[in-house]
C-alpha cells in the first residue's frame, strides 16, 4: 500500500507540472481522530486541519476530462491522535493503564478530484470527489501514559510511565514516530465560493515501532521472554471541512 502512495503522489506531481494554477483559498475542519488497529484505544480526540489550498486545472487541454479534473495540493495543520486504555487482571488484583496521543502535524497533500455541476433549475450547485497521497511531518504535542491500581496509594502501584520526569519527554515524538505517510479520501460539495467536505484520512505508517501501550501490557502479563506481537496504530481521522476561495485565475 506504501508503495501504491509513493507512485501516486509522483502521478500527481508530473501531473501538475502539466496543469495550469487556478482557484486558491483556505480552509478549516474538524472531526474524530483515532488510532486504527491499536486494541487499546478508549476513544477518539478532536480532529483539527486548518490550512490553505490551491487548485490546477486542464482547461487549456482539449480532453473530455479537461473541465471536471483538477489537481489540489497546500499545506495544513492537523490534529490527531487517541485516548487508550487497558484493564490488567492479576488473580484479585487489577491496574490500568491509560493515556493519551495529540500530535499536531505539518501536512502535504497532493490529490487528484472530479467535479461536476449538477444539471438542475438553479445553476452553481457542484458535486466532486478526490483521492490522493498526503505526507505528514510531526511538530509538537502532548502524551500522557499513567499506570494506575485502582484502591492502592502506594506510588509503586500509581506511577507514570515511560517518564523520567524531565519536561521534554512529555512531547509526544519522543514516543512515536515524527512522519506519516497516508491517503486522503473526500466528498465535496461547492457553491459559489464555499466548499463543504467530508474526508477521511488514513495514515499508514504506524505510529510507534512496536511499542504501544497494549503490546508492554501483554508482555507483562504474559510473565514470559516471548514478545507478544500486537498491531500498533494508524492515524485516522473522518473530517468535515469548510473551504472559502480566495481567488481563481482560471477566467
Amino acid at each position: 500500500m506504501k508503495k501504491i502512495v509513493v507512485f501516486a503522489a509522483l502521478v500527481s506531481i508530473f501531473a501538475i507540472c502539466h496543469a495550469q494554477f487556478s482557484e486558491y483559498g483556505v480552509k478549516v475542519g474538524l472531526g474524530a481522530a483515532t488510532m486504527n488497529d491499536d486494541l487499546s484505544t478508549k476513544s477518539p480526540v478532536l480532529a483539527v486541519n486548518v490550512g490553505g489550498y490551491i487548485n490546477y486545472s486542464f482547461l487549456q487541454n482539449e480532453s473530455l476530462l479537461s473541465e471536471i479534473l483538477y489537481l489540489q495540493t497546500g499545506l495544513n495543520l492537523v490534529r490527531r491522535g487517541s485516548n487508550f486504555e487497558e484493564v490488567l487482571e492479576r488473580g484479585t488484583s487489577m491496574s490500568i493503564r491509560t493515556g493519551y496521543y495529540h500530535p499536531w502535524y505539518i501536512q502535504l497533500p497532493i490529490v487528484a478530484g472530479l467535479r461536476y455541476e449538477l444539471p438542475i433549475r438553479a445553476p452553481g450547485h457542484v458535486v466532486g470527489f478526490f483521492l490522493g497521497p498526503a505526507v505528514s511531518f510531526g511538530l509538537f504535542g502532548g502524551y500522557g501514559d499513567r499506570k494506575i491500581s485502582p484502591g492502592v496509594s502506594s506510588p509503586s502501584a500509581n506511577y507514570d510511565v515511560n517518564f523520567n520526569g524531565s519536561l521534554a519527554d512529555r512531547q509526544v515524538f519522543n514516543h512515536i514516530n515524527r512522519i506519516d505517510i497516508g491517503t486522503l479520501v473526500g466528498f465535496t460539495y461547492t457553491r459559489q465560493r464555499l466548499t463543504v467536505s467530508f474526508i477521511i484520512d488514513h495514515g499508514f505508517l504506524a505510529t510507534s515501532d512496536g511499542v504501544d501501550a497494549l503490546r508492554i501490557i501483554q508482555n507483562q502479563a504474559s510473565q514470559s521472554d516471548i514478545d507478544v506481537k500486537i498491531p500498533n496504530g494508524n492515524n485516522v481521522a473522518y473530517l468535515l471541512t469548510l473551504s472559502y476561495q480566495l481567488g481563481d485565475l482560471s477566467k
